[in-house]
């Protein structure tokens, strides 16, 4: 049987991307996102192509909807080798002054809150069997902070903590905790805020490569954390940003 990849934020730039790539390479993949239609595309050009694909909507922040997908996902494939805990972002560029409470809480919510409450109801799975890999997502800022992203930049140095913890506490069982940190990505959701040319002109100075990255970089760093090649690998940070920040 291949093995089973679940990955939330799969509708998205970098999140379809991975979910791609891990079809591609014969394992099949469970797409979770918040837009269900979202994630219904990626499946659909998945299945396609000739691959192992399903898709459901689903909001990472509610505890009830997390476990209820996770138990779904085991009954119907029998296991889950494979966690891409991708959902995340921020909709705020606020001072510190200007955020409510309720913004802050929005954004530690989504990106880690929620990647606390997949892991808590896909490591145990994983325990039993005695293996599996667990991939979070952070980003740059999560090492060197973001002004006017606080809550964002708390958000993911917390995930970065969280995922060294959770390897220390998965490693007897034999299952792998890690985490990829994007740096500057042209992802549709990010192009729609800015054109090519300005970014080009904003990041490109002050990359090393000279050159943003793209989905495609990204799934190539996921994908290898569930190659055989990376099974000594655990609790590590892997920045994907042309060398803009090397930590």
């Amino acid at each position: 049987m291949s093995q089973v990849a679940l990955i939330t934020g799969g509708g998205g730039g970098i999140g379809g991307a991975v979910a791609r790539r891990m079809a591609a390479a014969g394992i099949a993949v469970v797409i979770a996102d918040y837009d269900g239609q979202a994630a219904k595309k990626v499946k659909d050009e998945i299945v396609g192509a000739g691959g192992a694909a399903d898709a459901f909507a689903l909001d990472v922040t509610v505890a009830h909807k997390v476990k209820t997908l996770v138990t779904d996902v085991e009954k119907g494939f029998g296991r889950i080798d494979i966690l891409a805990n991708i959902a995340g972002g921020s909709a705020y560029t606020k001072r510190i002054e200007e955020l409510t409470w309720a913004q802050w809480k929005e954004v530690m919510d989504v990106n880690l809150k929620g990647t606390f409450l997949m892991c808590r109801e896909v490591a145990p799975i994983m325990q039993r069997q005695k293996s599996g890999r667990i991939i979070n997502t952070a980003s740059n800022y999560g090492v060197t902070g973001s002004a006017l992203r606080t809550p964002y930049a708390a958000a993911k140095a917390g995930i970065i903590t969280f995922t060294k913890s959770l390897a220390l506490e998965l490693a007897p069982d034999s299952v792998l905790a890690n985490t990829v940190a994007p740096g500057p990505t042209d992802t549709p959701r990010v192009m729609e805020k800015e054109s090519a040319e300005a970014r080009r002109g904003r990041w490109w100075p002050n990359i090393p490569l000279g050159r943003t990255a793209v989905p495609q970089d990204l799934a190539e760093m996921y994908y290898f954390l569930t190659t055989p090649e990376s099974a000594a690998i655990t609790g590590q940070t892997f920045h994907v940003n042309g060398g803009v920040v090397m930590p």
